[in-house]
């Protein structure tokens, strides 16, 4: 019995496969194969000439860096008090670099003194102890702890003049 419940399953599957009105596909698509197979070009307006603009800032400061010592002005040479830094003295290697390029890479401890290992973006590292300078705002190494380096900078408002600004160069964790 379950063979020719088989055999008349398929049967009725081969069924209905029979004309299947497989004229009209053929008609269908003979159409679409005769039909042309490139679209039309389409009109592209031009692209207009690019405008050249002449940047006139290219000379400033950059935004996204830290300004500069403040340039002797009528401004600055008026305003003298205790807090203005001593512009007489030799600028030590590490004020020529803005505090934020500088990093802290290391302390150590010499002869009951302790240093601070700075590196320069350029990679050089140079080593500094308290009352040393560093950063363009005539910063003052006050105290070196173990992981930090802590220092008062001096910075010019013009209508404040001469302030006193605390900054620290800590270790990267």
């Amino acid at each position: 019995m379950p063979a020719r419940l088989t055999v008349l399953g398929v049967v009725a599957l081969l069924a209905g496969c029979s004309d299947a009105d497989l004229d009209q596909l053929d008609a269908t698509l003979a159409d679409i194969r005769r039909a042309p197979t490139q679209q039309a070009a389409l009109a592209i307006a031009a692209i207009p000439p690019p405008v050249v603009l002449n940047y006139q800032y290219s000379d400033a400061r950059s935004p996204f860096l830290a300004p500069g010592r403040p340039t002797p002005s009528a401004t600055i040479a008026t305003v003298a008090s205790a807090l203005a830094p001593d512009t007489q003295r030799p600028l030590e290697p590490l004020e020529a670099f803005a505090l934020q390029s500088l990093r802290l890479v290391g302390t150590l401890e010499m002869g009951g003194q302790r240093l601070a290992m700075i590196a320069t973006p350029d990679g050089n590292v140079t080593s500094v102890r308290e009352g040393n300078h560093l950063g363009a705002n005539y910063g003052e190494i006050t105290r070196i702890t173990r992981d930090e380096v802590r220092l008062l900078e001096r910075v010019f408002d013009e209508r404040e003049g001469w302030r006193e600004s605390p900054a620290a160069l800590s270790l990267a964790p």
